[in-house]
């Protein structure tokens, strides 16, 4: 009966997932007995940067956290940075003028600084796009792990401010997400790779279905869920330049040449503008990525034979685009080709 129920709730939406059966893991029953770096999820590069505001050259995405994850989505790129605000206050002069401003004024200046208020969702800098506060995403995405209780969700930070955990910690436990948190109880391998990941089913039992991984600045004694991305993620190239003849699939982070257990598929390129001896790279347009295909499933199984010739018969664990609903469904149905699972229509 469950599983007839099932069928019948993926009947009526292509994405979208409410209140799944107890046998279904991430809207498979298939995936249930599968170990975390077993699987491929749907990634977005740059999460957050989505409109409004319109037409800026560093957005990558159309659509809000919250319709990513309706779409089925379940691994989020997330860039954090100190705010303009807190940035401000920490230089020299801004000290000092907070200082005397505090003597005149009831301002709360420390409050701004609080680790809630200045980790903020930017990219690079918050003067170019600012989504606000990291808690803010974080309560979006634990509204849908409570009504989704079915749902494995990883979180693939960037340290751009190096942050500490500490700073991090209190935006997760502020939106409640941290009750999701996973802790692994394993202990670091000095080759990096061959941990015993659980299976989905088992993350999913024990309510540790949200996965946070740092680029920077890890800290498991200090923080033990914010965990060392480079201790147990590769990622592949990123900075591709359009046009793509080839997407390449070798390592690329970090530069050691040494196995991990879980794959970053990074598929997208940027626009270069060179000044003098920089390089400057911005996210492509979605009428370029429509022109160019990129999106679309041939280009993505292009990448995936140019990956299985490098990697074998190892997982390509988080697959991930900009402006992903650029070429439909095509993210959703290669994921599903990835993990050997039917789409649901």
């Amino acid at each position: 009966m469950a599983r007839i129920l099932g069928a019948l709730l993926l009947a009526t939406s292509v994405h979208t997932v409410y209140s799944e059966p107890n046998d279904l893991c991430n809207g498979h029953v298939e995936l249930c007995g599968r170990a975390y770096n077993d699987v491929s999820f749907a990634c977005t590069h740059n999460s957050y940067s989505y409109p409004p505001p319109s037409g800026l050259p560093v957005l990558n995405q159309e659509k809000t956290i919250s319709e990513q994850l309706s779409d089925g989505v379940r691994a989020f790129m997330l860039d954090v940075v100190k705010s303009a605000e807190a940035e401000a206050s920490s230089s020299v002069i801004g000290g000092v003028l907070n200082t005397v401003k505090s003597w005149f004024t009831n301002d709360a200046t420390e409050t701004k600084n609080s680790p809630l208020e200045a980790v903020h969702l930017c990219h690079e800098s918050c003067a170019l796009i600012d989504k606000g506060k990291l808690v803010d995403t974080l309560k979006i995405i634990r509204e849908f792990m409570d009504a989704n209780p079915r749902e494995v969700i990883t979180l693939i930070i960037e340290n751009v401010s190096g942050f500490v955990p500490k700073d991090l910690s209190p935006s997760f436990e502020e939106s409640g997400i941290d009750k999701y948190a996973f802790k692994p109880d394993f202990e670091p391998i000095e080759k990096h790779s061959g941990y015993s990941w659980p299976t989905l089913s088992t993350m999913i039992d024990k309510n540790q279905r949200l996965v946070v991984f740092i680029d920077d600045k890890a800290d498991t004694n200090e923080v033990s869920y914010i965990l060392p991305e480079w201790e147990y993620v590769i990622e592949i190239p990123y900075a591709n330049v359009n046009p793509v003849e080839k997407f390449p699939c070798n390592q690329d982070r970090p530069r050691d040449s040494i196995p991990r257990d879980l794959i970053v598929m990074n598929h997208f390129a940027y626009n270069r503008l060179t000044v003098g001896k920089e390089n400057i790279d911005m996210p492509l347009t979605t009428k370029q990525i429509e022109k160019h295909g990129y999106n679309s499933l041939d280009s993505l199984n292009t990448h995936w034979e140019t990956c299985k010739d490098i990697w074998d018969k190892r997982f390509i664990n988080f697959i991930t685009l900009d402006y992903y609903d650029v070429g439909g469904d095509a993210l959703f149905k290669f994921v599903d080709q990835v993990n050997g699972v039917g789409r649901s229509t």
